[in-house]
């Protein structure tokens, strides 16, 4: 063996490969490359040397200077070679160490996909070398006990890791099976103790080749430490919870620009009541521009009201805000009625000027009857008498009245002349403006139609005259009408009534030509009857909007047939959010004089006694137990808001964000504060998955 050259023994398989690129000559003339970096060539031998070595011994010589090169580098006292004197430390050995550890750490599958692809790879570089698999594999077992042996640390914390990513998977998939989700604590606990056994049995049986006391061994662990997962998951979670909560507050309170303990307060509040980031902004602008937080809910309510009982700089911010905002609500309540329904408008004022206009026709009547002639009313007198002989009553009595008019004065004879008709019927007209009686009623409209017939043929341009008259006459009649519209009683419309009204009073009446001005004037006897209400409870909000919106929706669809569906709605709109505003001054101001009356009374000991849930319980069952408790809640933070304790810097922080102020900070605050009060995602997985892992790493 003697004669053999290194590169000989290495092709027989009798030394391992030299590391990579380096070669050994092959004979004269041969190139060979340079020696790896770092790599100290043995000063070559005198002639005069002794003979050469033998293989084995100039093997040893090489792995000797790789080993001495290698070991000059590293700290002291720890293992940094292989049997071969291959290094294991350096930086390709600890990331193989790392990622090896992360695939073996894996529960159950981990060494087999290691093992699958260490074998993998062996077949591979057997299959392209001089070496057989077994010698391949050899030197891969040796190479990760030596890299394991170099690097502990690396190789444990990668397995931890492994095992605790390759579980956390299974944990979100199947949550009931690990403890998680609702349910009681100790059936969760023994579900999460079962299979904490499960998986730590069968992991030591894939580790330990089915080594029955492995197996019993692991699945003890991991059926104890799988046992703990659900309340060591609740302890953690709710500290994890805290801190990251504490975190969060104090952000968000900053993007607020609000004290952290009144931001707290506020969001406190804000989530009982139902909101969140994005409907707060969204209610504020529904309810106009006069909105503020403490409107949109009781728990906001009851801080403002605590505020507003707590002498200091945030009772004068709450107080004013309110005081000033009911001062301006008869003038915005009065604006809105301008845009929507026209300006105002006095009824009598009005009737007054038809009532002028009609007097105008005078002058065009008696043009009219200069070109009469006379006419025979023998046939009108005939009717009216039959009529008088059949009817009784009433009827009977104002139709003798009737017929009498037709006489010449002081006499029983008919008169021929045209004027005598016309004023017969105008006397008609007058008896029917207050006429209830409908037989009365029916039988002066039958003869004032045959005295209207006679005037067109005695008087042939009286009905031009007549047109524009009558035109006046239905205006005056809708201008009372329109202040009977937002009655309550029978004298009021239905909403399909004055609809039909209103199509009806549009259309042209006789020889008139052109629309009516009907509808114009029974909206604008509703606009003075809305005018009359607001000016006879402008002390008393709720008391007006309950006049104008009515108790149902007849109003709101009257209002919409007169002004618009649009219009009407902005004005009911309106008339609620000044209802909600008074609503808010009256509980706050309320809230408040209640509360401090109850610190006077518990600071002078005469307090009454406490009304907790166990009373609340008593009163109400398990429904009256959970109001009592959230009332509590509440009621603690009112407490802790009038207590000497909270500075004033928190009570004027809160007292500014429940009045508005900088609402778009106060939007962006809430937004990064959500999430707050749950558990961060991972937390439940990662406890349960290190506890379930530290039960079976005992057996591996």
């Amino acid at each position: 063996m003697a004669d053999k050259t290194l590169k000989d023994l290495i092709m027989q398989g009798s030394v391992p490969p030299l590391p990579p690129g380096f070669v050994i000559d092959g004979g004269a003339g041969s190139n060979v490359p340079q020696p790896p970096p770092g790599f100290i060539m043995a000063d070559p031998a005198p002639a005069t040397a002794a003979p050469p070595q033998t293989g084995e011994e100039l093997r040893a010589r090489i792995y000797a200077d790789l080993a001495a090169k290698r070991e000059a580098k590293r700290p002291q006292g720890q293992p940094a070679v292989d049997r071969y004197g291959l290094p294991a430390d350096d930086a390709l050995s600890v990331a193989r160490t790392g990622v090896g550890g992360l695939i073996e750490g894996i529960p159950i599958v981990g060494p087999l996909i290691r093992g699958g692809t260490e074998r993998a790879a062996a077949a591979t570089l057997a299959a392209f070398s001089d070496e057989t698999y077994d010698q391949v594999m050899d030197r891969v077992r040796e190479a990760n006990r030596a890299e394991k042996e170099a690097n502990p640390y690396i190789d444990k914390g990668a397995q931890i890791t492994g095992a605790v990513a390759g579980t956390i998977p299974a944990i979100m998939a199947v949550p009931a099976a690990f403890g998680a989700g609702g349910g009681n604590l100790l059936v969760r606990s023994g579900i999460s103790g079962l299979t904490g056994a499960a998986i730590g049995g069968a992991d030591a049986a894939v580790r330990h080749d089915g080594d029955p006391t492995a197996i019993r061994d692991g699945a003890k662990w991991g059926g104890l430490f799988g046992l703990g997962g659900p309340v060591a998951g609740k302890v953690i979670g709710a500290g994890a919870r805290s801190l990251v909560d504490a975190i969060r507050t104090r952000t968000a309170a900053n993007v607020a620009g609000m004290d952290p303990q009144a931001f707290g307060y506020f969001r406190r509040a804000v989530t009982d009541d139902g909101l969140d980031a994005s409907t707060l902004p969204r209610k504020l602008m529904e309810m106009g521009p006069e909105a503020i937080p403490a409107d949109l809910g009781p728990n906001l309510q009851k801080q403002a009201g605590a505020l507003a009982a707590t002498p200091g700089p945030a009772q004068t911010t709450i107080r004013t805000t309110l005081a000033d905002r009911a001062a301006g609500a008869n003038a915005r309540i009065g604006q809105t009625i301008d845009e929507t329904t026209g300006r105002n408008v006095v009824p009598s004022e009005i009737q007054a000027d038809i009532a002028a206009n009609q007097n105008a026709h005078s002058p065009l009547y008696r043009e009219a009857f200069s070109e009469a002639r006379p006419y025979n009313t023998e046939p009108i007198a005939s009717a009216i008498e039959a009529d008088i002989s059949r009817l009784r009553g009433p009827a009977q009595a104002r139709l003798r009245q009737v017929r009498d008019m037709l006489n010449i004065a002081d006499s029983n004879v008919l008169s021929t002349d045209p004027n005598v008709m016309f004023q017969t019927r105008q006397a008609i007209d007058g008896l029917l403006k207050t006429e209830v009686d409908p037989k009365v009623i029916s039988a002066l409209v039958e003869a004032r139609q045959m005295l209207d017939d006679g005037l067109t043929r005695a008087v042939p341009r009286i009905k031009e005259v007549d047109a524009g008259y009558a035109e006046l006459a239905r205006q005056d009649e809708a201008v009372t009408r329109g202040q009977q519209v937002l009655d309550s009683g029978r004298t009021a419309p239905r909403p399909s009534e004055l609809a039909g009204e209103v199509e009806r009073g549009a259309q042209p009446q006789g020889m008139q030509i052109g629309p009516s001005a009907v509808p114009l004037r029974l909206s604008q006897g509703a606009r003075a009857e809305i005018d009359r209400i607001v000016g006879t409870n402008s002390n008393d909000i709720v008391a007006m909007n309950k006049l104008i919106k009515g108790e149902g929706d007849w109003n709101r669809a009257r209002l919409a047939t007169l002004f618009g569906p649009e219009k009407a709605e902005q004005l009911f709109k309106v008339l609620e959010n000044e209802k909600i505003y008074a609503d808010t001054a009256n509980t706050v101001t309320r809230n408040s004089e209640t509360a401090a009356r109850l610190a006077a009374q518990n600071e002078l000991g005469g307090g009454a006694g406490n009304f907790g849930v166990k009373e609340a319980f008593k009163a109400g069952g398990f429904l009256g137990a959970a109001r009592s408790a959230a009332i509590d809640k509440a009621d603690d933070i009112v407490k802790a808001l009038m207590s000497s304790n909270t500075g004033n810097v928190t009570r004027e922080s809160l007292a500014r964000a429940l009045i508005g102020e900088q609402r778009q900070k106060l939007v962006e605050g809430l937004v990064r504060a959500q999430g707050m009060g749950t558990t961060p995602a991972l937390v439940d997985p990662v406890v349960k998955a290190l506890l379930l892992n530290t039960g079976t790493a005992r057996t591996r």
